[in-house]
């Protein structure tokens, strides 16, 4: 995914070193102060979009070279930080614990930026191997002590959760993937398959979250429904599911063979794009999913 050979260089190298120049002398991005209520707990969560998680997200998803030094030192610092020993996840104490999309953000930066599954990240993929609920719409299996977080774990579990766990599963190498690793993985499919990438699984046709067809980049803490395709053609899933977000997505090609940006996500940098705008980033996944999935590839599901 080195997205910058097809991006313009300029603007690349523009974005790149924009992000740099804000980065502190520790190696990370929008430090609360000590007086800051959120402090310490989300330390490097908070500003949303514009702290370490986030920037290290905004990096990866534009394709940074994996090996540069310069994130390598955050990543270990966010690493240690969310880490909780006693719980053996990634977590914000006890907001929304246990937080899945916290989980799956941090999988995704460890298996970009080192190609490697750490001790503590393992352990925090096998508790949700065991843990993580697909409920749809009432719970389908008895309740766990993690239903009190209904947030995530109410009769709808939440779909950014499943998003987001599966996007950092499916950046670690096939070679390294054990039986937890692709229980959860297909457990994540199937359910989004279930709602067909983006629609409400007991009205067809109907759009299930706010936003989530609005093409969108970088997608941080929820996704839209071009990520997710571009998730499953990653994992080389084949189904007819896929048609309606398929045909959602060539929709909303222009005539030039480019798609917009529809809507925008603060972050440090405003180069990313313009609202309403053709975007090189988002025209890139477009074509890398609908050359994947063309017609001779579908499969019934």
């Amino acid at each position: 995914m080195v997205l910058q050979k097809e991006v313009k260089m300029d603007g690349y190298t523009k974005i790149i070193n924009n992000i740099f120049d804000l980065q502190g002398k520790n190696g990370c991005w929008k430090m609360l102060s000590k007086s800051d209520k959120y402090y310490p707990t989300c330390l490097h969560y908070a500003p949303t979009f514009k702290a370490t998680l986030w920037t290290l997200i905004l990096l990866a998803d534009i394709g940074l070279d994996n090996n540069d030094h310069r994130v390598k030192q955050p990543l270990e610092i966010i690493k240690d930080h969310f880490f909780d020993s006693d719980n053996l996840i990634y977590s914000l104490s006890e907001n929304h614990f246990p937080i899945p999309c916290l989980n799956g953000n941090i999988i995704y930066l460890e298996s970009y930026f080192s190609g490697l599954i750490g001790e503590e990240t393992m352990k925090a993929i096998e508790f949700f191997s065991q843990y993580q609920r697909f409920d749809d719409g009432d719970y389908i299996t008895e309740k766990n002590q993690y239903c009190a977080n209904t947030s995530c774990y109410g009769k709808h579990s939440c779909y950014w959760g499943i998003v987001k766990l599966l996007k950092g599963l499916s950046f670690v190498p096939v070679k390294l993937r054990n039986r937890s690793i692709n229980k959860l993985i297909n457990s994540c499919i199937d359910f989004i398959l279930l709602h067909s990438v983006c629609f409400r699984s007991h009205r067809r046709g109907t759009i299930m979250i706010k936003d989530i067809d609005n093409l969108t980049f970088p997608n941080m803490y929820k996704s839209d429904f071009l990520e997710i395709l571009w998730l499953l053609k990653r994992e080389n899933v084949q189904s007819e599911r896929l048609k309606p977000a398929l045909d959602l997505l060539r929709s909303k090609c222009l005539p030039g063979g480019r798609w917009i940006l529809e809507k925008k996500i603060p972050n440090l940098v405003t180069s990313i794009g313009e609202t309403n705008q053709p975007n090189d980033f988002i025209t890139i996944r477009a074509k890398e999913v609908l050359e994947f999935y063309s017609e001779e590839g579908m499969k019934p599901w």
